[in-house]
């Protein structure tokens, strides 16, 4: 969300991606900050999340976690 309203990545993204992130133009990230009418989130599916070492950095590994999901899950926390 800190770039609808800030107009920049958030720091823990800017040092995962590093130099692959695209940087805003000054006139981008004004644009950008505040662009929004309305913001929502939507979760559909449970993952289940673990760490992982550094690997070659690419779009797969930026999030530093495997992330794996499970049909009865459901199952398993009211069980």
């Amino acid at each position: 969300m800190e770039s609808l309203t800030k107009g920049k990545y958030p720091e823990s993204m800017r040092s995962l991606v590093g130099k692959r992130l695209p940087k805003f133009t000054k006139q981008e990230a004004k644009l950008l900050t505040g662009s929004f009418d309305f913001l929502g989130l939507n979760y559909y599916t449970t993952y289940y999340a673990a760490n992982v070492p550094k690997t070659k950095p690419n779009y797969v590994t930026d999030s530093n976690a495997n992330l794996s999901c499970k049909d009865n899950f459901i199952y398993h926390l009211f069980k």
